[in-house]
């Protein structure tokens, strides 16, 4: 039940606005200015999901994900869910960090949502959303940490890795 509520916060969250701003509504007879504001705020709500997701998996199977991490680079995978709140929120570190292992290292992003990213979920035992794995350039993990990321620490074993 908990990986079920983590990887669909978003979703959850949306919920519990739409269904407080109907009490609202209802408690104010419904009145326009009620539906108006209602109506911004999930808008403003909308607008922060769409611009967020990080959408589909860098790669569409699991032997491009075998291919990556036999590169001989260090690879920071991150698994998330365009419907997790904690992995919407971290987006922006993630790219942050993506910028500044340019050329050193890999960062993999693969959603689990889609067949690859629950393939990668199993094979490596992820439960909780966002989950991000580094990767030796040989392919061994030495590094694994769940929520919002510590994208420093995350830098600092990637690069010592290679």
């Amino acid at each position: 039940m908990g990986e079920f509520i983590n990887n669909n916060s978003a979703a959850l969250v949306g919920l519990l606005v739409l269904g407080v701003g109907a009490m609202f509504a209802w408690d104010h007879r419904r009145s326009w200015r009620s539906l108006a504001v209602i109506a911004g705020v999930l808008l403003v709500l909308f607008a922060g999901y769409w611009t967020s997701r990080s959408g589909p998996s860098d790669v569409a199977s699991i032997v491009e994900v075998d291919a990556v991490l036999a590169a001989g680079a260090p690879v920071v995978l991150e698994v998330y869910s365009d419907n997790c709140t904690m992995c919407l929120a971290s987006k922006r570190s993630v790219d942050a960090m993506e910028e500044e292992l340019a050329g050193q290292a890999t960062v993999l992003r693969i959603s689990a949502d889609e067949a690859v990213g629950r393939a990668v979920a199993r094979r490596y035992g992820v439960g909780l959303l966002p989950t991000f794995i580094v990767f030796t350039p040989e392919g061994r993990e030495i590094h694994r940490e769940s929520g919002f990321p510590d994208t420093d620490r995350l830098e600092a074993e990637a690069l010592s890795a290679s």
